[in-house]
Protein backbone atom coordinates (compact mmCIF):
# COMPACT_ATOMS: atom_id res chain seq x y z
CA UNK A 1 0.00 0.00 0.00
CA UNK A 2 1.27 3.40 -1.12
CA UNK A 3 1.77 5.86 1.80
CA UNK A 4 4.58 8.92 1.53
CA UNK A 5 4.03 9.61 -1.88
CA UNK A 6 0.08 10.74 -1.38
CA UNK A 7 0.57 12.18 1.91
CA UNK A 8 3.51 14.69 0.77
CA UNK A 9 1.16 15.67 -2.03
CA UNK A 10 -1.91 15.54 0.08
CA UNK A 11 -0.21 18.19 1.99
CA UNK A 12 0.80 20.43 -0.49
CA UNK A 13 -2.88 20.26 -1.86
CA UNK A 14 -4.35 21.06 1.43
CA UNK A 15 -3.54 24.42 1.34
CA UNK A 16 -5.40 25.17 -2.00
CA UNK A 17 -8.73 26.47 -2.50
CA UNK A 18 -12.03 24.20 -1.61
CA UNK A 19 -14.22 26.04 -3.89
CA UNK A 20 -15.77 23.51 -6.51
CA UNK A 21 -13.51 20.55 -5.27
CA UNK A 22 -16.87 18.38 -4.39
CA UNK A 23 -18.83 19.36 -7.51
CA UNK A 24 -15.15 17.87 -8.82
CA UNK A 25 -15.34 14.54 -7.03
CA UNK A 26 -18.85 14.21 -7.24
CA UNK A 27 -19.08 14.14 -11.51
CA UNK A 28 -15.92 11.17 -11.44
CA UNK A 29 -17.37 7.90 -12.36
CA UNK A 30 -17.78 5.41 -9.65
CA UNK A 31 -15.71 2.45 -8.89
CA UNK A 32 -16.91 -0.61 -11.22
CA UNK A 33 -15.88 -2.98 -7.72
CA UNK A 34 -19.86 -2.29 -6.41
CA UNK A 35 -18.91 -4.82 -3.30
CA UNK A 36 -16.56 -2.27 -2.31
CA UNK A 37 -19.36 0.57 -1.49
CA UNK A 38 -21.12 1.07 1.60
CA UNK A 39 -24.54 1.05 2.37
CA UNK A 40 -25.08 4.47 3.59
CA UNK A 41 -23.42 7.63 1.82
CA UNK A 42 -22.28 9.41 4.66
CA UNK A 43 -21.26 6.10 6.91
CA UNK A 44 -17.34 6.02 7.33
CA UNK A 45 -17.90 2.42 8.64
CA UNK A 46 -16.35 -0.67 7.27
CA UNK A 47 -18.43 -3.75 7.23
CA UNK A 48 -17.60 -7.45 9.07
CA UNK A 49 -13.71 -8.48 9.09
CA UNK A 50 -13.56 -11.54 6.84
CA UNK A 51 -11.80 -14.47 8.05
CA UNK A 52 -9.28 -14.78 5.51
CA UNK A 53 -8.08 -18.60 5.23
CA UNK A 54 -4.30 -19.43 4.85
CA UNK A 55 -4.03 -21.35 1.58
CA UNK A 56 -1.34 -24.06 0.77
CA UNK A 57 -1.04 -25.45 -2.64
CA UNK A 58 1.29 -28.17 -4.43
CA UNK A 59 2.74 -27.05 -8.20
CA UNK A 60 5.58 -28.56 -10.29
CA UNK A 61 8.81 -27.77 -10.80
CA UNK A 62 10.93 -29.98 -12.61
CA UNK A 63 8.62 -32.56 -11.69
CA UNK A 64 9.26 -32.47 -7.98
CA UNK A 65 6.34 -30.52 -5.64
CA UNK A 66 6.98 -27.20 -4.11
CA UNK A 67 4.35 -26.27 -1.72
CA UNK A 68 3.07 -22.13 -2.26
CA UNK A 69 1.67 -20.84 0.82
CA UNK A 70 -0.65 -17.50 1.53
CA UNK A 71 -0.38 -16.27 4.88
CA UNK A 72 -2.82 -13.72 6.09
CA UNK A 73 -1.10 -11.56 8.15
CA UNK A 74 -4.08 -9.40 9.45
CA UNK A 75 -6.10 -7.05 7.45
CA UNK A 76 -6.52 -3.41 6.25
CA UNK A 77 -9.25 -1.44 5.05
CA UNK A 78 -8.49 2.41 2.78
CA UNK A 79 -10.67 5.08 1.63
CA UNK A 80 -12.18 3.84 -1.35
CA UNK A 81 -10.51 6.41 -3.43
CA UNK A 82 -7.33 5.24 -2.16
CA UNK A 83 -7.97 1.80 -4.29
CA UNK A 84 -9.72 3.49 -7.25
CA UNK A 85 -8.71 6.59 -8.62
CA UNK A 86 -11.24 9.45 -8.58
CA UNK A 87 -10.25 12.79 -9.92
CA UNK A 88 -8.00 14.54 -12.07
CA UNK A 89 -4.54 14.32 -11.79
CA UNK A 90 -3.34 15.15 -8.53
CA UNK A 91 -7.13 16.12 -7.01
CA UNK A 92 -6.71 12.15 -7.14
CA UNK A 93 -4.81 11.88 -4.16
CA UNK A 94 -6.72 15.12 -2.16
CA UNK A 95 -10.14 13.26 -2.59
CA UNK A 96 -8.63 10.58 -0.47
CA UNK A 97 -8.86 12.81 2.20
CA UNK A 98 -12.37 13.86 1.27
CA UNK A 99 -13.14 10.50 0.89
CA UNK A 100 -15.99 9.50 3.44
CA UNK A 101 -16.01 6.03 2.43
CA UNK A 102 -14.20 2.68 3.30
CA UNK A 103 -13.49 -0.59 1.54
CA UNK A 104 -14.22 -3.88 3.35
CA UNK A 105 -11.36 -5.04 5.40
CA UNK A 106 -8.83 -6.13 2.66
CA UNK A 107 -6.31 -8.96 3.01
CA UNK A 108 -2.89 -8.44 3.89
CA UNK A 109 -0.91 -11.90 2.31
CA UNK A 110 2.49 -12.37 2.73
CA UNK A 111 3.61 -15.33 -0.17
CA UNK A 112 5.85 -18.30 0.86
CA UNK A 113 7.65 -20.85 -1.98
CA UNK A 114 9.07 -23.85 0.13
CA UNK A 115 11.84 -23.70 -3.03
CA UNK A 116 14.36 -26.43 -3.52
CA UNK A 117 17.25 -23.75 -3.33
CA UNK A 118 15.96 -22.86 0.02
CA UNK A 119 12.75 -21.15 1.49
CA UNK A 120 11.80 -17.71 -0.37
CA UNK A 121 9.30 -15.08 1.54
CA UNK A 122 7.80 -12.34 -1.03
CA UNK A 123 7.07 -9.11 1.23
CA UNK A 124 6.92 -9.38 5.55
CA UNK A 125 2.75 -8.31 6.03
CA UNK A 126 1.83 -6.91 8.83
CA UNK A 127 2.55 -6.76 12.73
CA UNK A 128 0.35 -6.18 15.43
CA UNK A 129 1.87 -2.79 16.95
CA UNK A 130 0.22 -1.31 13.39
CA UNK A 131 -2.90 -1.01 16.29
CA UNK A 132 -1.67 2.02 18.10
CA UNK A 133 -0.30 3.69 15.10
CA UNK A 134 0.87 7.37 17.16
CA UNK A 135 3.00 5.25 18.88
CA UNK A 136 4.85 2.92 15.63
CA UNK A 137 4.73 5.88 13.94
CA UNK A 138 6.02 8.89 16.37
CA UNK A 139 9.30 9.46 14.97
CA UNK A 140 7.35 10.53 11.43
CA UNK A 141 5.41 14.22 11.29
CA UNK A 142 2.43 14.82 13.22
CA UNK A 143 0.67 15.55 9.96
CA UNK A 144 1.90 12.70 8.08
CA UNK A 145 0.32 10.36 11.16
CA UNK A 146 -2.45 12.48 11.19
CA UNK A 147 -2.91 11.55 7.35
CA UNK A 148 -2.34 8.15 7.24
CA UNK A 149 -4.78 7.60 10.61
CA UNK A 150 -7.19 8.98 8.21
CA UNK A 151 -6.84 6.84 5.23
CA UNK A 152 -6.41 3.41 6.52
CA UNK A 153 -7.91 1.44 9.30
CA UNK A 154 -5.85 -2.29 10.49
CA UNK A 155 -7.56 -5.11 12.49
CA UNK A 156 -4.12 -7.47 13.00
CA UNK A 157 -3.84 -9.83 16.04
CA UNK A 158 -0.48 -10.36 17.72
CA UNK A 159 -1.44 -14.77 16.83
CA UNK A 160 -1.76 -13.23 13.28
CA UNK A 161 1.79 -12.56 12.76
CA UNK A 162 4.03 -14.36 10.69
CA UNK A 163 6.06 -16.01 13.43
CA UNK A 164 2.67 -17.70 14.18
CA UNK A 165 1.70 -17.88 10.86
CA UNK A 166 4.83 -20.03 10.23
CA UNK A 167 4.31 -22.25 12.98
CA UNK A 168 0.69 -23.16 11.64
CA UNK A 169 2.56 -24.33 8.25
CA UNK A 170 5.15 -26.40 10.63
CA UNK A 171 8.22 -23.82 9.23
CA UNK A 172 10.80 -21.97 10.68
CA UNK A 173 11.64 -18.25 10.33
CA UNK A 174 15.29 -19.18 11.04
CA UNK A 175 15.18 -21.60 7.65
CA UNK A 176 14.02 -18.72 5.84
CA UNK A 177 17.22 -18.20 2.66
CA UNK A 178 15.49 -15.05 1.35
CA UNK A 179 12.86 -12.73 1.69
CA UNK A 180 12.19 -10.58 -1.28
CA UNK A 181 10.19 -6.68 -1.17
CA UNK A 182 8.37 -5.58 -3.96
CA UNK A 183 9.03 -2.23 -2.62
CA UNK A 184 9.67 -0.42 1.04
CA UNK A 185 6.05 0.11 2.30
CA UNK A 186 5.52 -4.20 2.84
CA UNK A 187 8.37 -3.60 5.17
CA UNK A 188 6.75 -3.73 9.02
CA UNK A 189 7.23 -7.65 9.42
CA UNK A 190 11.07 -7.43 8.86
CA UNK A 191 11.89 -8.09 12.98
CA UNK A 192 11.96 -11.37 11.80
CA UNK A 193 14.61 -11.28 9.30
CA UNK A 194 17.63 -9.95 10.93
CA UNK A 195 19.98 -12.92 10.14
CA UNK A 196 18.24 -13.30 6.48
CA UNK A 197 19.18 -11.63 2.76
CA UNK A 198 16.93 -9.27 1.99
CA UNK A 199 16.56 -7.97 -1.36
CA UNK A 200 15.03 -4.51 -2.92
CA UNK A 201 15.24 -2.69 -6.07
CA UNK A 202 17.77 -0.19 -6.47
CA UNK A 203 15.84 2.04 -7.57
CA UNK A 204 13.13 1.37 -5.03
CA UNK A 205 15.96 1.93 -1.94
CA UNK A 206 17.05 5.19 -3.51
CA UNK A 207 14.14 6.52 -5.09
CA UNK A 208 11.80 6.02 -2.15
CA UNK A 209 8.19 7.08 -2.13
CA UNK A 210 6.15 4.62 -0.22
CA UNK A 211 8.41 4.21 3.10
CA UNK A 212 8.29 4.85 6.77
CA UNK A 213 12.00 4.37 7.56
CA UNK A 214 11.46 5.34 11.28
CA UNK A 215 9.52 1.95 10.98
CA UNK A 216 12.64 -0.12 10.02
CA UNK A 217 15.00 -2.29 12.09
CA UNK A 218 17.98 -1.00 12.72
CA UNK A 219 20.15 -3.60 11.27
CA UNK A 220 18.03 -3.09 7.81
CA UNK A 221 20.35 -3.17 5.13
CA UNK A 222 19.11 -4.77 1.94
CA UNK A 223 20.91 -6.22 -1.33
CA UNK A 224 19.94 -3.45 -3.70
CA UNK A 225 19.26 -5.46 -6.94
CA UNK A 226 19.36 -4.43 -10.83
CA UNK A 227 17.84 -6.01 -13.11
CA UNK A 228 19.66 -7.92 -15.95
CA UNK A 229 18.60 -7.73 -19.81
CA UNK A 230 16.72 -9.60 -22.18
CA UNK A 231 15.41 -12.28 -19.08
CA UNK A 232 12.02 -12.40 -19.55
CA UNK A 233 8.94 -12.23 -22.40
CA UNK A 234 7.37 -8.62 -22.35
CA UNK A 235 8.75 -7.11 -19.08
CA UNK A 236 12.27 -7.80 -20.84
CA UNK A 237 14.65 -7.42 -18.02
CA UNK A 238 14.74 -9.35 -14.68
CA UNK A 239 16.81 -9.89 -12.04
CA UNK A 240 17.18 -14.09 -11.36
CA UNK A 241 16.29 -14.89 -7.47
CA UNK A 242 17.43 -18.47 -7.89
CA UNK A 243 20.19 -19.90 -9.75
CA UNK A 244 17.84 -21.85 -11.71
CA UNK A 245 15.86 -18.87 -13.02
CA UNK A 246 13.11 -19.78 -12.20
CA UNK A 247 12.09 -16.96 -9.47
CA UNK A 248 12.21 -14.21 -11.28
CA UNK A 249 12.17 -10.16 -9.83
CA UNK A 250 10.66 -7.96 -12.54
CA UNK A 251 9.78 -4.16 -12.59
CA UNK A 252 6.09 -3.55 -12.46
CA UNK A 253 6.34 0.51 -11.79
CA UNK A 254 3.25 2.37 -11.19
CA UNK A 255 2.31 2.45 -7.31
CA UNK A 256 5.92 3.14 -6.64
CA UNK A 257 8.48 4.21 -9.14
CA UNK A 258 10.70 1.66 -8.50
CA UNK A 259 7.70 -0.99 -7.52
CA UNK A 260 9.10 -4.99 -8.98
CA UNK A 261 6.86 -8.26 -8.80
CA UNK A 262 8.28 -11.67 -8.80
CA UNK A 263 7.46 -14.02 -11.47
CA UNK A 264 7.72 -18.06 -10.42
CA UNK A 265 8.29 -20.41 -13.21
CA UNK A 266 6.80 -23.82 -12.30
CA UNK A 267 6.31 -26.56 -15.01
CA UNK A 268 2.56 -25.91 -16.05
CA UNK A 269 1.69 -22.02 -15.35
CA UNK A 270 3.50 -18.91 -13.72
CA UNK A 271 2.43 -16.99 -10.79
CA UNK A 272 2.95 -13.21 -10.49
CA UNK A 273 3.61 -12.01 -6.82
CA UNK A 274 2.45 -8.72 -7.54
CA UNK A 275 2.46 -6.46 -4.01
CA UNK A 276 0.82 -2.89 -5.24
CA UNK A 277 0.82 -3.41 -8.45
CA UNK A 278 -2.90 -3.13 -7.61
CA UNK A 279 -5.56 -4.18 -5.54
CA UNK A 280 -7.02 -6.87 -7.19
CA UNK A 281 -7.25 -8.56 -10.06
CA UNK A 282 -9.97 -6.70 -11.59
CA UNK A 283 -8.38 -3.62 -11.89
CA UNK A 284 -5.84 -4.88 -14.24
CA UNK A 285 -8.32 -6.22 -16.38
CA UNK A 286 -10.43 -3.41 -16.63
CA UNK A 287 -7.84 -0.15 -16.45
CA UNK A 288 -9.05 0.65 -12.77
CA UNK A 289 -6.27 2.37 -11.32
CA UNK A 290 -5.61 3.08 -7.67
CA UNK A 291 -5.45 6.76 -6.54
CA UNK A 292 -2.67 5.96 -4.36
CA UNK A 293 -0.20 5.47 -7.12
CA UNK A 294 2.73 7.47 -7.56
CA UNK A 295 2.54 7.09 -11.45
CA UNK A 296 -0.88 6.54 -13.07
CA UNK A 297 0.72 6.35 -16.65
CA UNK A 298 3.58 3.49 -15.47
CA UNK A 299 0.83 1.91 -13.96
CA UNK A 300 -1.41 1.76 -17.18
CA UNK A 301 1.55 0.01 -18.83
CA UNK A 302 2.53 -2.27 -16.29
CA UNK A 303 -1.10 -3.52 -16.64
CA UNK A 304 -0.70 -3.78 -20.30
CA UNK A 305 2.63 -5.61 -19.54
CA UNK A 306 0.65 -7.74 -16.95
CA UNK A 307 -2.07 -8.67 -19.55
CA UNK A 308 0.30 -9.41 -22.21
CA UNK A 309 2.42 -11.94 -20.39
CA UNK A 310 -0.42 -13.56 -19.18
CA UNK A 311 -1.78 -14.04 -22.78
CA UNK A 312 1.46 -15.70 -23.60
CA UNK A 313 1.68 -17.57 -20.40
CA UNK A 314 -0.62 -19.33 -18.68
CA UNK A 315 -0.50 -17.08 -15.33
CA UNK A 316 -2.00 -16.78 -11.61
CA UNK A 317 -2.03 -13.31 -10.73
CA UNK A 318 -1.91 -12.50 -7.19
CA UNK A 319 -1.29 -9.03 -5.21
CA UNK A 320 -1.23 -8.83 -1.64
CA UNK A 321 -4.59 -7.40 -1.12
CA UNK A 322 -6.86 -9.36 -3.52
CA UNK A 323 -9.70 -11.02 -1.36
CA UNK A 324 -10.07 -14.10 -4.08
CA UNK A 325 -6.05 -14.15 -3.92
CA UNK A 326 -6.09 -17.15 -1.94
CA UNK A 327 -8.63 -18.94 -3.81
CA UNK A 328 -7.19 -18.31 -7.28
CA UNK A 329 -3.81 -19.60 -6.40
CA UNK A 330 -5.23 -22.82 -4.63
CA UNK A 331 -7.83 -23.52 -8.08
CA UNK A 332 -4.94 -22.42 -10.26
CA UNK A 333 -7.09 -19.23 -11.86
CA UNK A 334 -5.52 -17.40 -14.51
CA UNK A 335 -5.58 -14.02 -14.95
CA UNK A 336 -6.69 -14.25 -18.70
Amino acid sequence: MERRTFLNKTAKLTALSMVGVNSLTNSVAASTEDRYLLNSKNSTAMGPIPDYQNVTTVVKLKGKEVKVHALCTGTVAVKRNFRTKKGVGELAKLNILLDKHYTDYLPIWVWVIEHPEGIVVIDTGEISAIKDLDRYLAKEGGFLRYQFKHAAKFRMEEKEELNYRFDEINLKLEDVRLVALTHLDHTDGLKFFPKQEIIVGDYEYNHPNANMSSTYPSWFRPNKVNYLPDRIEVFQKAYPITSSEDLLYIPTPGHTLGHSSIVFKTDNFDIIFAGDTSYNQAQVLHGELAGVNADYTKSKETYNNLVKYATNRKTIYLPTHDEDAGNRLKNSLFLV
